[in-house]
């Protein structure tokens, strides 16, 4: 036994997902004991879908018995969980747009009727880039008045409702997140699709942080995770007024051809509004750090996993080796995807490092 949740049948696609993605799911705030009875009674991977929308009624109706009970804080919570279920159910679901728009409409909703609960509490905002509006979730600490801002970046097939567990390590060290769903992502998906100058939502985003009395947009950083790990570099690269990057688990170009395969294809596709692999080839053109990571000057972290199995650390080792400021490289062993199988030495790392170079 290796305490992995079993599968019914050995589906191929069902079962590559279910062991590599456990990991991530309980590090951003699933209950293990759901995701064990969720994937355990699976036989192939088109039931994934029904299995987690399942789950997120279950919660959500929690939470509006005890809404109606007047017990806020828990029906806080169990929007809260609610979210998380209804996001894992679509968050690679792209092949049926119609469930997919369903059930991140559930997302959006639940975690909003959550953002007042969560410790601290969160504010839904907006700010402005070109002729659309970027939504984003704004989280303050406890304590100081104008604290330091960390802007948060989503991965390929994440979104910004995923990663309150990652904020608490910045929020816990008197910063701030504001996590974004930027061009190609979450909600801005429907608005705009990704775009190889994705630099131009971190300028616009601490445009807005500078408008803001209640925190510092003189001190803002920025963090990504995956996909994310590119983009936080990609910003740093053009955006001067960031003070410090760190890049988890880290992509080094969009352009290369092994990244578009299997599983995620649908979601590169996706994300840049992509007719077939040619057309996203043409679209993703430039996207890449090579001949830009130069240009970094602010302080950057890398965090990377040897047991990467989808970006290999030699890939995030040329981001580093080509970054123009100071910069620090840390690959831990054991670590998986983005770390996600030790965030107890990963995120700490990551918002120290913020921490030190904000506060």
């Amino acid at each position: 036994m290796d305490g992995r949740p079993a599968v019914a049948v050995a589906d191929p696609t069902l079962t590559r997902v279910v062991r590599s993605w456990q990991p991530r799911f309980l590090a951003n705030g699933i209950d293990p004991n759901d995701y064990q009875r969720t994937v355990s009674g699976l036989a192939a991977w088109e039931e994934w879908y029904a299995a987690w929308m399942r789950l997120g009624g279950e919660h959500e109706h929690l939470a509006e018995d005890a809404s109606r009970d007047g017990r806020e804080m828990t029906a806080g919570e169990a929007y809260y969980r609610a979210a998380l279920a209804y996001h894992f159910a679509v968050f690679s679901w792209v092949h049926n747009l119609a469930e997919y728009d369903a059930g991140h409409r559930k997302r959006v909703d639940c975690y909003r009727k959550a953002l007042p609960f969560l410790d601290p509490p969160g504010e839904r905002v907006e700010f402005p880039l070109e002729t659309i509006r970027i939504p984003a979730y704004l989280r303050k600490p406890r304590g100081p008045a104008r604290p330091p801002v960390v802007l948060f970046l989503s991965g390929l097939d994440s979104a910004k409702e995923e990663h309150a567990t990652f904020e608490a390590f910045f929020l816990r060290r008197g910063l701030a997140t504001l996590t974004l769903d930027g061009p190609g992502q979450g909600e801005t998906w429907y608005q705009m699709k990704m775009r190889v100058d994705f630099e131009v939502t971190a300028s616009s985003a601490i445009d807005y942080l500078l408008s803001r009395r209640d925190v510092d947009g003189t001190r803002v950083g920025v963090c990504g995770v995956s996909l994310g790990g590119y983009l936080a570099p990609r910003c740093a690269a053009f955006e001067r007024r960031l003070r410090a990057v760190a890049s988890c688990g880290g992509l080094h170009s969009l352009e290369e051809r092994r990244l578009h395969e299997g599983i995620h294809l649908a979601r590169w596709l996706h994300i840049w509004g992509a007719r077939d692999p040619t057309d996203l080839l043409e679209k993703s053109r430039g996207a890449t750090l090579s001949g830009v990571a130069r240009n970094i000057s602010c302080p950057l972290l890398i965090v990377h996993g040897e047991r990467d199995n989808l970006i290999p650390p030699e890939d995030a080792h040329r981001t580093y080796e080509q970054a123009g400021g100071p910069k620090r490289w840390v690959c831990y062993p054991e670590g998986n995807h983005v770390c996600n199988n030790i965030i107890y030495k990963y995120r700490p790392l990551v918002a120290d490092f913020m921490a030190e170079h904000l506060s």
